[in-house]
């Protein structure tokens, strides 16, 4: 019996031979992000949404050093939770693609401790760190003081999940996408303005620069949709590049 399906691909995407090999396809968004599902839609994809219930707690410290490989590991175990899943819950009917993402905010940028390491001025204290999301409003006035006037690194990893023939059935493809953020020298009055606005308690790092939040930054390097939670067009890109080399050939066809 076949399945009917809700157009995944809609008739504003552009007409890219990747965006036309999705047509049909099973496709989810492993994420409850409102954001993230309207950077999608924007695009002209509207996968269907089944956000991940792995518990996000990979310990830090295995990462010391080289932090942006935290947010591609977590964004792997949250695509294959969301796609074993699906598979125990109906084998016949696996995903076609499982997309997944994680955006941490690091400060400061390991760029800079690294440098600073490398000619002996490295600051105790200071060294590069992942901020979570605040856990109360003092918290997030300490993240957003200890960022005034500087940079932080906003980094997204992104896991890919589809099936194959192969055990244990399906494989896993990461991409990542860093953007540095400088905010102004902002002063408490400023900072504590803002946390009034009850903006960004639920943010990485305590901010949202597609909101409030975006006075507080003087400006930033990349991408701004890596900020909001995923690099639009660094992904398709990517995902051109797959298909382009044939990766999804034997799952899809």
């Amino acid at each position: 019996m076949s399945l009917t399906r809700p157009a995944f691909v809609t008739s504003k995407a552009l007409k890219l031979p990747v965006l036309k090999e999705l047509a049909n396809r099973r496709i989810i968004l492993a994420s409850s992000s409102p954001r993230r599902k309207e950077i999608f839609e924007t695009a002209g994809l509207r996968p269907e949404i089944i956000p991940s219930k792995f518990a996000e707690d990979l310990a830090k410290d295995l990462y010391d050093g080289n932090l942006a490989d935290y947010p591609i590991a977590t964004a792997g175990e949250k695509a294959i939770d969301v796609y074993e899943s699906l598979v125990r819950d109906n084998d016949r009917d696996p995903p076609d693609l499982v997309i997944s993402a994680d955006t941490v905010v690091i400060f400061p940028p390991e760029r800079i401790t690294a440098e600073a390491s490398a000619n002996g001025s490295t600051v105790p204290g200071m060294q590069s760190q992942i901020l979570e999301k605040p856990s109360s409003k003092e918290d997030q006035f300490r993240m957003l003081d200890l960022m005034a006037g500087k940079e932080c690194e906003v980094i997204t990893g992104v896991t890919i999940v589809y099936p194959t023939v192969d055990a244990p059935g399906y494989k896993l493809e990461s991409m990542s996408c860093s953007t540095l953020c400088r905010f102004y020298d902002n002063s408490k009055e400023v900072i504590d303005a803002y946390i009034e606005s009850n903006e960004g308690i639920d943010r990485a790092g305590g901010f949202a620069i597609q909101g409030l939040g975006g006075l507080l930054i003087e400006g930033v390097e990349g991408s701004y949709d890596n900020c909001v939670g995923f690099p639009s067009s660094a992904f398709w890109r990517w995902m051109t590049e797959l298909s382009d080399e044939g990766t999804f050939s034997d799952a899809w066809n």
